[in-house]
């Protein structure tokens, strides 16, 4: 068995003459220029990966990068996770892919003699942690996935040896694209945050070799270059566990070509991307100077209009149930969207029902704003994809403290709708119903967090991890 970490959250297995690859993200940026692969995917490798199987762990474009998938081929054999919805099976089906398999929740599937994969789905908006026997070694690939309590307990069960664990550890979420108006700034991250949770999962898990994953990339959008000073690379991860002395597991960083093989153990390159970070980002910026500049060109002509948004308000309004649209009892959203040619503004009423375009706009009359790009906004509600707004970090939320739970309100009703939840005639069906039934503990633990809420007790996610040990405990 040998396996090679090609990119950011992309992962190759091989063992005789069989191959697997994982989330391949490996041409150009993603998320409308802003992310970028780092370390740097080395030129030409899409073109000479010949992979019978590809698996998809969730829909995300970092994981589901279309423009790497077609390079690749559209005869590939396409695995992912059968989730409540179809969207990703559609997606592909959309995209010319005619060979999907979807997995069901925690069955094996086989795919040569000694190879086995088993996904295990976790998440309402839908994610998934692959679990790769081959050769008598197991890798865990939990990339996004943040699984706890009794669904990774089932895992833990089902495979009692993880001798590879792979996972994120850095924020893809809007946390950091806060303007707090009445407060003076913005929410700020911690990385070191991101960097404790791998380690206390990786302790968790009781994993030999822990390898930061799924967290490499960096931002050459002028609008997002700022946030590379929160990148929380894989080497901040290592040296949080030197400084709290943790040898088991082990972290090993690796960037795109770096692996294992089982003859010859890690396989590691030799370039350090890490000291002179400032330096590499700066170089990178000016090697993709020319895509950056012709995006911006682009941009610039791309206009918001009422037809545009009178579609979107329409599904969104008939869409969302009442409960949920009386959590906007007075708190109309403004969305908007920047061009060259000038701003342009649109307010959503989502409990009364109403949007009209706005001819003026000020802090004081539309407290709860949105802004972005206006073909950024088109591309979300074109694709359904509101998701990738936020993790895009190429979104400004311009608000009051007291509001700004209106916005995170509002950019999980849109993530409702990308995965098919909302309207509820997508999601009132038997497949809905039986996949969950599998993923069963998952409402048990869901129903946990809420008692543990209402306790006060508050969410440490930490305390969901089954017999986590603490650092202290686990040193050597």
């Amino acid at each position: 068995m040998r396996f090679r970490i090609l990119g950011h959250a992309c992962l190759n297995v091989a063992a005789s003459k069989t191959s697997l690859l994982c989330d391949p993200w490996l041409v150009g940026s993603a998320y409308w220029r802003s992310w970028w692969n780092y370390p740097p995917v080395p030129d030409g490798l899409v073109e000479r990966l010949k992979p019978d199987f590809i698996y998809i762990t969730h829909m995300h474009w970092d994981h589901f990068h279309g423009p790497t998938l077609r390079r690749l081929g559209l005869d590939r054999h396409i695995l992912v996770p059968k989730t409540p919805d179809r969207r990703i099976y559609n997606d592909l089906k959309a995209m010319g892919f005619s060979r999907i398999t979807e997995l069901a929740h925690a069955k094996p599937f086989r795919i040569d003699d000694n190879f086995q994969i088993t996904s295990y789905q976790f998440g309402y908006f839908p994610d998934s942690v692959l679990m790769i026997e081959v050769d008598g070694k197991t890798i865990m690939n939990a990339n996004d996935c943040k699984i706890m309590g009794p669904p990774l307990q089932q895992i833990l069960r089902n495979h009692p040896k993880i001798d590879f664990l792979l996972r994120s550890h850095s924020s893809a979420n809007a946390r950091l694209c806060f303007e707090i108006m009445d407060r003076g700034g913005g929410h700020l991250d911690d990385q070191k945050k991101y960097s404790a949770e791998f380690a206390e999962f990786a302790q968790a898990v009781r994993a030999t070799y822990a390898i930061p994953f799924a967290s490499n990339n960096c931002y050459l959008h002028p609008e997002t270059e700022k946030f590379n000073k929160y990148l929380n690379l894989g080497i901040n991860v290592k040296r949080h566990f030197e400084e709290h002395r943790i040898t088991e597991p082990e972290c090993v960083v690796c960037a795109p070509g770096d692996g294992w093989d089982d003859e010859l153990g890690f396989i590691l390159g030799d370039t350090d991307w890490y000291t002179d970070l400032g330096g590499h980002l700066e170089r990178y910026k000016q090697a993709k100077a020319t895509t950056l500049e012709k995006t911006a060109r682009r941009e610039a002509k791309a206009v918001l209009r009422e037809s545009s948004v009178g579609r979107y308000a329409e599904e969104l309004f008939s869409g969302t149930p009442f409960v949920i649209r009386r959590l906007f009892r007075g708190k109309p959203i403004t969305l908007v969207a920047h061009n060259d040619a000038g701003d342009s503004a649109y307010e959503l009423d989502l409990y009364r029902r109403r949007w009209r375009k706005l001819d003026s706009w000020n802090d004081q009359d539309n407290p709860i704003q949105i802004h972005a790009q206006a073909r950024v906004f088109l591309m979300c509600i074109n694709q359904v994809n509101w998701n990738s707004l936020g993790i895009s970090k190429r979104v400004r939320f311009r608000v009051k403290d007291a509001d700004k739970k209106v916005i995170l309100y509002f950019m999980e009703l849109n993530d409702l709708f990308d995965c098919e939840v909302l309207p509820l005639s997508k999601s009132l069906n038997g497949r809905f119903i039986l996949v969950w039934l599998k993923r069963w503990r998952e409402a048990t633990l869901y129903m946990h967090i809420m008692a543990d809420l209402i306790r006060g007790r508050g969410f440490v996610y930490r305390n969901y991890l089954p017999a986590f040990k603490g650092p202290d405990e686990l040193r050597t």
